[in-house]
């Protein structure tokens, strides 16, 4: 199911129009009984078991293909986000300011909050 352009339904949701590149992780583990265990687990039901590790990766492959042919992704915007309500609430208090100062001496941040 691959569209031309962004489609946007009901409940901010909106379809990404084309899914011509997707980056998901693979896990290829070596398990007791001497085969290979390929995964991906951002896809729960994607899991293989392969006698090399080639065979295993093929394998996975080819079923995390399948699984996408019928899945529609979305994303969903949230337009009021309760977090921004505390944005900046500190802004101006000494006393949050000495204990953040504290905090990243603490540990061993720079005054722009880096590591």
């Amino acid at each position: 199911m691959v569209k031309d352009k962004l489609v946007s339904p009901s409940m901010n949701f909106q379809t990404i129009a084309s899914l011509n590149k997707m980056s998901l992780h693979v896990l290829v583990e070596r398990v007791e009984s001497g085969y290979f265990m390929a995964s991906v687990p951002e896809l729960a039901d994607c899991v293989v078991l392969a006698e090399t590790r080639e065979a295993a990766i093929a394998a996975l492959q080819e079923k995390v293909r399948v699984r996408l042919l019928n899945i529609e992704v979305l994303t969903l915007e949230v337009t009021n986000n309760p977090w921004t309500e505390f944005i900046g609430m500190f802004e101006g208090d000494k006393e949050f300011a000495e204990l953040a100062a504290e905090l990243r001496a603490e540990r061993d941040l720079d005054v722009n909050g880096t590591a």
